[in-house]
């Protein structure tokens, strides 16, 4: 994991961006646009040597994407099933960048909770059981609930953080 808190500096990966664009854009739609041009990785260990090029920020905006896509696709048991678990401890260093503590408490209690289940789950994902994961570990809708409430101000933090260090974004030209 250790890879994920490196920057090289020097091999920056900092795209073009249009700074009318930059300015007018808003939370997901600016969040998006940022994540876009560096979101080119097509597996775990491209993103290990692809992060190495990410600024803390982008690497905040980058495997908060992560999460997000998988709660809202399908909740925290997502986010679990595809084995992004591995990504929590970089997650929670980009909350911490942003200032989200909120956040942070929630996917604590989320991990809390596959923690004392994984062996239960673990079972289930062996099995391909996907549906019987739902039904058996419930208790993961409190904490996709609470995501769904709180996930918009995460964006906003992110956002507030990128306009106060573009550069770490990008070139605006």
């Amino acid at each position: 994991m250790e890879v994920f808190d490196i920057f090289e500096k020097e091999n920056h990966l900092q795209p073009n961006f249009n700074k009318a664009n930059f300015d007018e854009l808003k939370g997901w739609d600016l969040g998006w646009d940022l994540l876009e041009p560096i979101n080119i990785a097509k597996s775990t260990d491209e993103d290990k040597e692809l992060s190495k090029r990410f600024s803390p920020g982008q690497k905040a905006l980058y495997f908060f994407w992560y999460l997000d896509g998988a709660v809202t696709n399908g909740g925290f048991i997502q986010f679990y099933w595809n084995g992004f678990g591995y990504y929590l401890s970089t997650i929670r260093e980009g909350l911490k960048l942003v200032g989200d503590s909120e956040l942070i408490k929630l996917i604590d209690l989320a991990d809390n909770y596959y923690l004392l289940n994984q062996v239960q789950f673990e079972t289930l994902r062996a099995h391909d059981d996907y549906p019987s994961v739902y039904k058996s570990l419930n208790g993961f809708q409190t904490y996709d609930d609470a995501y769904y409430k709180i996930r918009d101000n995460t964006m906003q933090l992110i956002e507030a953080y990128a306009r106060k260090y573009p550069e770490e974004f990008v070139k605006l030209i």
